[in-house]
């Protein structure tokens, strides 16, 4: 049997794709009879295969102030503290793997194994995404063809990576909102009824996610604008985002909910159309999550969201003013059919699915474990 730890510093306190991904892998292979998995976290309860580990929670003021004293982030601080606490257990325990996706709690692993001379083995999963070479990892999950095909072009071996794109919790079969239904759940959720309503999920930023740019591209559409909602965890940047919003669109067109991940659904039943407006991502959770409730996604183009999408993205280059926002009106002026959002979530249901995946999941940890 292969001991696995799979740690994760902002499990039970922040809501990333990092987190969302943690949680529902281990809940996928917990079972799984060749591995005994166990999952570190960074707040929450313990329970039968779950550790809670002691940390300085990245926001915590004393995080904040030693990372000022220190040069570094709370985000830093937590992971390191985090680390610390993880030691303890690997020293015990001596696993076989340690199954990550934080680069900085990598580097800190590898440090340690090299100090120490243990054998446990780093895998991966490239969901930053980061870019060859990888030295420090004894096996890489690739979450695309694209980051796969630049490994291989890069000289990383075959035997050393796996192409395992990110698992999820999707319904074999799409259910679709009545008119009526749509508009009680809009009430609950204290949402206009009528006003088409675009949705964004993700970290409240501007230098990664582009909330200020998608907020600005819906601000130069015509009246009558569409809601824009941005569900995500805040950060430093959040407040600037924020007051951008309110000051070009008002607080009738524009609102930030930061909700628990398993509140996030509702708000995809609502919604007329999804925006990611990054340029850059390693598969893009949420655009997997839009596509599984049958939502038109607006993206900017390039390999990662054509492999996401497919034929059903609706793509533009999203470095340019106002080509989201002709994207939008196009969208918003021309309603899809339901069997264009039944055919969207049948595409991802089929490729991204836990029920499609698990066993990819199981064999990529089994050559981890050989290589």
């Amino acid at each position: 049997m292969i001991k696995i730890f799979m740690p994760c510093s902002g499990l039970g306190h922040v809501k990333r794709g990092f987190e969302s991904f943690t949680r529902e892998c281990f809940d996928a292979l917990v079972d799984e009879p060749s591995i005994k998995l166990t999952l570190f976290k960074g707040s929450g309860e313990s329970r039968e295969n779950e550790v809670t580990l002691w940390n300085l929670r990245r926001n915590d003021w004393r995080a904040i102030q030693i990372g000022k004293l220190t040069g570094r982030t709370g985000y830093i601080i937590e992971t390191a503290s985090f680390f610390f606490s993880l030691l303890k257990h690997i020293y015990r325990e001596n696993p076989d793997i340690i199954y990550f996706s934080d680069i900085n709690l990598g580097n800190a692993l590898w440090h340690w194994r090299r100090l120490t001379k243990t054998k446990y083995k780093l895998l991966f999963s490239n969901g930053s995404p980061q870019y060859p070479p990888f030295p420090r990892w004894d096996y890489i999950q690739q979450l695309t063809p694209a980051l796969l095909q630049l490994s291989l072009d890069a000289g990383v071996a075959t035997e050393k990576q796996s192409l395992v794109p990110y698992g999820f919790n999707i319904a074999p079969q799409l259910t679709i909102l009545t008119s009526l239904e749509r508009k009680t759940l809009r009430s609950q959720l204290r949402l206009p009824e009528d006003q088409p309503l675009i949705l964004s999920v993700g970290l409240i930023d501007k230098s990664h996610k582009r909330m200020d740019y998608l907020i600005r591209e819906v601000a130069n559409l015509p009246e009558p604008k569409p809601y824009l909602l941005l569900l995500g965890q805040k950060d430093t940047e959040s407040s600037e985002v924020i007051n951008l919003g309110l000051e070009l669109l008002g607080a009738d067109n524009f609102q930030v909910r930061s909700v628990e991940q398993s509140e996030v659904d509702d708000y995809y039943k609502v919604a007329d159309a999804f925006v990611l407006a990054s340029l850059r991502e390693g598969l893009g959770r949420v655009l997997v999550e839009a596509m599984a409730h049958g939502l038109p996604c607006l993206v900017h183009d390039y390999a990662i969201t054509q492999f996401v999408l497919g034929e059903y993205g609706y793509f533009a280059d999203f470095q340019l003013e106002n080509s989201l926002s002709k994207l939008i009106y196009q969208v918003l002026n021309n309603p899809d059919s339901k069997y264009e959002s039944y055919l969207r979530h049948k595409s991802v249901y089929e490729r991204f699915s836990w029920e499609q995946l698990r066993p990819k999941y199981i064999d990529m940890i089994h050559k981890c474990a050989t290589s």
